[in-house]
């Protein structure tokens, strides 16, 4: 979407001095765009007499407006994002930001064939994106990741739960180490933004067909546009739908979504957007796998091989509102007040093999089990952000308030099913008396924030900010009454960070964040948790060169924790405190454009994860998942000239060193995958691709082996997706 126009043109315009008169509305719109001093030259001006004088020129005009920051990524065709809201509401610079962010750009999303949020965080520097039966977990420096919906905080809405498709989003914005200040809980791995679509001023469509060798096609379409001749209001409706075999045999996926936004400008400077979405998907024969034998070897057999009942099946349902009210100060203050309800719904019936109960590894005990789970979430986030002139320089402050409930409705019931072949599963016969029992729990937080950015000099800047939190869970049991679990107010979180222009394109910068999350998990004994408390200490560069459009940065990092839980060995529903942990690496990131049609992403993290006061495991990693050593890589190149204009080359690959799980005998050894793309540009219209996933045909586990669960990676596979853009 090259044309696209940008929705704040006329309010940048309105918001301008109006110190001189403007013969042409074509020209006004460049000098603001531009921000910049311009000595237009030309070799024919209108006279005072309204005729043609030749050879004159216009005087030089200074224009005092400054262009709105902007994040979106949609239309710019880049892997390189030049601002993200995730560290500050507003939009800012990512290289004056002083934490490690990444953001999947909507151009990066359609190369890869990005569909899902694990797609998406699957090639995202620092993350570890596990497969988990029909939906995922996500960690990165040794801790599980928050989310935010377009800066809304939701409580654990992330882990293990099915999120809407990136049809619906703009990118992906990951900010990595605790943002306690801005996010709320701080999760001490980081926190993920995921930034709906906006509608567009002129009208666009787009559509997406995509077929894949293992069977299966998916199709949406994108509609955008003005709803008046004044373009006051605007609106967007994507739908999205699939029906999708896996690599595993019998394994299939059904989705339907559609996402719709209405954006109205009360005035110029006053803006609304409502936005809905509904989305179902349907998972049948899933496998949660099979895990290795007692002596810690892997069970012998096909890498397509289906270890689930045929009877196995979960329908997961996602409703969502959001409300949001902006407004822009002629001061050049900005207020967003965000209204978020969400609801989520799963229910499943399936079972999963334990293990081998006696010399044969193909004799395993099957556990049934059926899941009736609903999450009601609401969020709430008010802020007013801006510049401050003082002793001769510009600082910026930004101040809110935030509030999230989440209420959860669990209703479980299980049994033993006895002794199968896993090679036969498929007509291990269902139970009738699965019947689940409730439990019901309720999770609130609430706190004010606040941060300062504060230009000493004209290369250096500091940062300070802090949130004041109270936190509350409670539940109770089908026929109890709701007892409190956890309770804390008015706890501290402070953050404070530094940032120094070597160059205009290189900064220097060091940030100290606090770490503080409230811990849902029970110990066997039903205790609760204590919540996590500990600090993390960050320092490297960025640099944004050729003009914004390649972004490097390199970063290193260390977060101490004390009271972090980890699953029970024993009693696998429960967790355990682990006492102080440290997890300590570095991380390297480019993306961008270095040379014209040449789109570039790569990302290295080196991480060590390590008890401090373990006991007996006092010097062992905590969190064998997470490899020791992760790279990602995408490019693509796009022919500019000559007799392969129009055609397109791309690839990458994910590579990791070896994980454990459980224990350190189910030690699975490090892997790479390679990924190979075609493409082909008919006109400016319609295009198609053609990628060749897991290119060498890779044996490998998507769920690092345990003694169960333990996930086959994707075979080799075919993509074909064709695009139109009108």
């Amino acid at each position: 979407m090259k044309n696209q126009k940008k929705r704040s043109d006329s309010r940048r315009l309105t918001s301008m001095p109006r110190r001189f008169e403007l013969t042409s509305v074509a020209l006004a719109a460049a000098l603001i765009l531009s921000g910049k001093v311009y000595a237009q030259e030309s070799s024919i001006v209108n006279g005072t007499d309204g005729k043609a004088v030749a050879g004159a020129v216009l005087p030089a005009v200074s224009v005092n407006a400054a262009v709105e920051a902007d994040a979106t990524t949609e239309g710019s065709g880049s892997y390189a994002a030049k601002n993200a809201t995730i560290a500050g509401k507003a939009a800012q610079s990512l290289q004056e930001t002083a934490n490690s962010v990444s953001v999947v750009t909507s151009q990066r999303m359609a190369d890869q064939n990005m569909v899902t949020l694990e797609d998406a965080l699957q090639y995202t520097t620092g993350i570890k994106a596990v497969s988990w039966g029909t939906s995922a977990y996500y960690s990165a420096r040794g801790y599980p990741l928050g989310i935010e919906y377009d800066g809304v905080s939701l409580f654990n809405s992330i882990q293990y739960q099915p999120q809407l498709d990136l049809a619906f989003y703009d990118r992906v914005e990951v900010f990595r180490g605790p943002a306690g200040v801005i996010d709320g809980i701080g999760n001490p791995g980081g926190t993920v933004n995921m930034v709906r679509k906006r509608p567009l001023d002129t009208f666009h469509v787009s559509t997406e067909t995509q077929v894949s060798s293992f069977g299966g096609v998916r199709q949406s379409i994108d509609i955008t546009g003005a709803l008046n001749k004044e373009g006051t209001l605007r609106g967007r409706a994507v739908i999205v739908g699939s029906d999708e075999h896996q690599s595993i045999d019998r394994y299939r996926k059904k989705e339907f979504g559609v996402y719709g936004i209405l954006e109205y400008d009360i005035d110029p400077r006053t803006t609304i957007a409502l936005s809905a979405a509904h989305q179902v998907n349907a998972d049948s024969d899933y496998d949660y796998g099979v895990g290795g034998m007692s002596n810690g070897a892997r069970l012998p057999t096909s890498w397509t091989q289906n270890f689930a009942p045929g009877w196995n099946y979960t329908r997961n349902t996602i409703d969502e509102v959001s409300l949001n009210l902006a407004h822009r100060f002629d001061n050049g203050w900005k207020s967003s007040t965000s209204l978020l309800y969400r609801h989520e719904s799963t229910n499943a019936t399936d079972a999963y093999p334990l293990g081998a109960t006696g010399t044969n590894p193909y004799e395993q005990s099957y556990y049934g089990e059926v899941n009736r789970i609903g999450y009601n979430s609401l969020g709430f986030d008010t802020n007013v952000s801006g510049p401050l002139h003082l002793l001769g320089r510009d600082h910026t402050l930004t101040f809110g308030a935030s509030y999230s409930q989440n209420t959860k409705v669990q209703g479980y019931g299980g049994e033993s099913l006895g002794t199968w072949n896993v090679l036969d599963a498929e007509n291990i016969p269902k139970p009738d008396d699965l019947v689940p029992s409730y439990s019901y729990y309720h999770y609130q937080q609430g706190g004010v924030y606040g941060q300062a950015r504060f230009q000493i000099t004209a290369p250096l800047a500091v940062t300070l900010g802090a949130r004041g939190i109270w936190y509350q869970e409670t539940s109770r049991t089908e026929g109890s009454d709701w007892s409190t679990q956890s309770r804390i107010n008015g706890k501290f979180v402070p953050y404070a960070a530094i940032t120094y222009d070597i160059l205009p394109q290189l900064t220097a910068y060091a940030s100290y964040s606090s770490v503080f999350a409230p811990q849902t998990g029970t110990t066997s004994s039903g205790a609760a948790l204590a919540p996590q408390s500990g600090k993390q200490y960050e320092a490297g560069f960025k640099t944004s060169a050729l003009h914004h459009r390649l972004n490097a940065s390199v970063a290193v990092f260390r977060i101490d924790n004390d009271h972090y839980a980890i699953s029970d060995p024993d009693n696998p529903n429960y967790s355990v405190d682990a006492g102080r942990v440290r997890s300590q690496g570095w991380e390297a990131e480019v993306n961008g454009e270095p040379l014209p049609g040449w789109n570039i992403y790569a990302g290295y993290t080196l991480l060590n994860t390590d008890y401090l006061s373990g006991g007996t495991s006092t010097g062992e990693s905590y969190d064998a998942e997470e490899p020791h050593s992760l790279f990602k890589l995408w490019t693509t190149y796009r022919f500019q000239q000559g007799m392969l204009r129009g055609w397109m080359i791309g690839g990458g690959m994910l590579a990791q060193t070896a994980t454990s799980r459980a224990t350190a005998q189910y030690e699975t050894g490090g892997y790479a995958v390679y990924n190979a793309q075609i493409g082909y540009s008919f006109n400016k219209h319609t295009s198609a691709t053609m990628t060749v996933n897991n290119l060498f045909d890779r044996r490998y586990y998507a769920r690092t082996v345990g003694t169960y669960f333990s996930q086959f990676g994707d075979r080799r596979n075919v993509m074909l997706t064709v695009r139109t853009d009108f």
